[in-house]
């Protein structure tokens, strides 16, 4: 297949006749030892499951998981008639390559791995001369108040005194300017703080000695309070690339969710590259924190005003290499220009049912909304019954006002009319 550059809606890999699901073909070869055909992203995992059941016990599993196929999920159809050939998918992480379309329509290509320039600041410093003429802003203080300021930089002994200037009244962009024009003038040997004495605000100000809190607020000076950058990744998923790229920030990694967007998860059998998102986060900062990751580069900055979430893209662009390719080329050409002129069918795979037989989804969705003591009780049981569309006209207020997942799940059951 020479032009296999093909996109998709939300991320489906189902391929016309020939070439579906994660690997199978017509005539399901099995290259890849007892697992089911095509599941080579799999073997990975399930070795290292059994490596982790071995430590600390001699005793071997007493027989292998057994594992679902896409017939046991109704993938069965094709939409061209030809006969199909044999090959194998996902042989090599690098077979397998995917990059993000944003909702603009543009794909992710990782192509500067440089952090952007600061933009110009039109009242920067420039040298000491400027320094000394420009060291007081008089459109925000009066040369009195900076003086006083000024006294207490000079000021030695224990006690130091403060300087308090009366913002009541002020917004708090007035009284942010104060204490940025007091921090630009005098780094951090002043320290800046507001406080509120009877009932009236006052910005303080205090030579910095050891045990005081030093003002370590900086000024946003980037276009949208957002970054957004390509995050390049081989062989691991979005949440682990996230979670690296949290840690190397000295961020929280349980608060990803709010801290670090990204609109959607990539396979990690794969060369992957998509958006993701941080908020008042220096670009620079993020560079010289993840240059040395491995297996995952980052670059091409932008600033938004939006935060990345799920969902928040048009599709993928998929790069893909078949191995061992089996069969008369004629046949396979028939095969590519039929997966060309006429698409494929998009079936929910088992990547989205998962394999594993003794936890089908089937069973999941089961539980999740099974009739149980609670809130939902009356709801769950109108589902067990008579179904989801009845269970969703016994919600009190409408049917959009609750988000819980059995809720979500019921509407997204009703939608489908299953």
């Amino acid at each position: 297949m020479s032009n296999n550059w093909r996109s998709n809606g939300r991320g489906g890999r189902r391929w016309g006749r020939g070439f579906r699901g994660t690997g199978e073909f017509r005539g399901m070869r099995r290259p890849f030892g007892n697992g089911p055909a095509g599941h080579r992203h799999q073997t990975s995992y399930q070795n290292s499951l059994y490596k982790n059941e071995l430590q600390g016990s001699n005793n071997k599993p007493s027989q292998p998981v057994q594992k679902l196929t896409e017939k046991d999920i109704f993938v069965t159809e094709y939409i061209s008639d030809h006969k199909g050939f044999n090959g194998i998918i996902k042989s090599r992480f690098s077979d397998f390559q995917v990059s993000e379309i944003n909702e603009k329509g543009e794909i992710a290509q990782l192509t500067d791995l440089s952090a952007p320039e600061p933009p110009a600041d039109g009242n920067a410093i420039l040298d000491d001369d400027d320094l000394l003429l420009n060291k007081y802003n008089l459109e925000i203080l009066p040369l009195e108040t900076w003086d006083k300021i000024n006294k207490l930089t000079l000021c030695s002994g224990p006690d130091f005194g403060s300087v308090e200037l009366d913002v009541t009244g002020m917004s708090k962009e007035e009284r942010t300017r104060i204490h940025e024009a007091v921090k630009k003038a005098f780094g951090d040997s002043i320290v800046g703080s507001t406080v509120t004495i009877d009932e009236k605000k006052y910005c303080k100000f205090e030579k910095y000695r050891k045990g005081v809190r030093v003002d370590n607020r900086v000024k946003w000076m980037w276009p949208g309070q957002y970054v957004h950058f390509i995050v390049y990744k081989e062989n691991c998923d979005t949440m682990e690339a996230a979670s690296r790229i949290m840690r190397r920030l000295r961020m929280n990694p349980n608060i990803k969710t709010t801290m670090l967007g990204y609109a959607g998860t990539k396979d990690r059998r794969a060369k992957t590259s998509q958006w993701f998102s941080l908020r008042k986060v220096d670009p620079r900062k993020i560079v010289n924190a993840c240059k040395d990751l491995p297996s995952v580069k980052i670059g091409n900055f932008s600033f938004s005003s939006v935060h990345l979430k799920l969902g928040m893209l048009k599709g993928n662009r998929f790069r893909i290499c078949l191995r061992n390719v089996t069969g008369d080329p004629e046949l396979v050409e028939t095969a590519c220009r039929s997966l060309r002129d006429n698409g494929f069918l998009n079936y929910y795979g088992l990547q989205r049912f998962g394999a594993n037989t003794s936890a089908p989804t089937s069973t999941a969705i089961r539980c999740i909304l099974s009739e149980r003591a609670g809130p939902l009780e009356r709801v769950l049981g109108a589902y067990q019954r008579h179904g989801a569309s009845a269970a969703l006209r016994m919600i009190p207020g409408g049917p959009h006002d609750r988000h819980t997942p059995e809720l979500r799940l019921l509407r997204a059951l009703a939608d489908d009319c299953i």
